[in-house]
């Protein structure tokens, strides 16, 4: 039953997270007016927003105007409830569980956001930070406060640094040859960052960057090749710094622990 209620709570928060992922960007409120289809603006029927369910049996197309309904919605709610039964597998019917929820929704939200907007909405990466580390505040949920902290701040600076050394290094040679590149992370990046640390700790967060590196390379390699992307077009760093994100809240204690024990050791070796 436990698990069947948090895959329904995911389910119907993956619903909301929707409605922010359209509304933020735009400066909408996330709360009024009610859902509504955004071709027409005819309300939502509640019947038709059930998650997931409603779109099938509607077949992807809204019920008063027959546009279709974008595949991002049952896709995000179908994940959101995924997620949060990955979390209830790894801490359980505790504090922590509750942590690791608001912590996917912020990666849902702000990874979606960055994905169709390619921007990093500042208050929501700044309200993620205060929160985890609110969370920390309290013994409950198993993680301390000076974690959180170093978390964040060792997030967020490898992100400034990475920045800087491509603004102010790399990118010197292109500008002599007039060549104009854009920069492969911005200040929302940076935030964004730090929240990551915040929640997953530095331990956490090491390996949540290092698996977004590693992961949007991989990506950019095959967008290339693939003929998705041209030569200097942006590609959002948000989706990979969630993906990170997620990797390290669950996996980044272990993850961390076996690279210091088996590949650091061999690599010194080595060198």
């Amino acid at each position: 039953m436990n698990w069947l209620l948090v895959a329904i709570l995911g389910l119907v928060l993956g619903s909301f997270f929707n409605v922010c992922i359209w509304r933020i960007p735009r400066g909408e409120s996330i709360g009024y007016p009610p859902s509504h289809c955004p071709r027409c603006n005819k309300p939502i029927r509640f019947y038709d927003n059930i998650p997931v369910l409603s779109y099938i049996i509607l077949r992807g197309r809204c019920r008063d105007c027959g546009k279709p309904i974008s595949i991002r919605y049952p896709l995000i709610e179908s994940l959101t409830a995924l997620l949060f039964v990955l979390a209830y597998a790894r801490f359980g019917l505790h504090w922590a569980l509750l942590r690791g929820i608001v912590f996917i929704g912020f990666l849902i939200v702000l990874a979606g956001i960055d994905l169709e907007h390619k921007i990093i909405p500042f208050g929501l990466s700044v309200a993620g930070v205060v929160i985890g580390l609110v969370f920390s505040l309290f013994s409950v949920f198993r993680f301390s406060f000076v974690s959180a902290l170093w978390g964040g701040v060792l997030g967020a600076g490898f992100i400034l640094f990475a920045w800087g050394l491509w603004r102010f290094i790399l990118a010197r040679p292109f500008r002599r040859l007039g060549v104009k590149r854009k920069e492969g992370m911005g200040w929302g990046d940076v935030y964004f960052a730090g929240m990551l640390g915040v929640f997953t700790g530095p331990k956490g967060m090491s390996v949540g960057l290092g698996c977004a590196v590693v992961f949007g390379v991989i990506v950019g390699i095959l967008l290339r090749i693939l003929g998705k992307t041209r030569a200097g077009q942006e590609v959002p760093f948000g989706p990979f710094l969630a993906l990170g994100g997620l990797v390290g809240l669950f996996w980044g204690e272990e993850i961390f622990g076996w690279y210091i024990r088996t590949v650091l050791p061999r690599i010194l070796f080595v060198g």
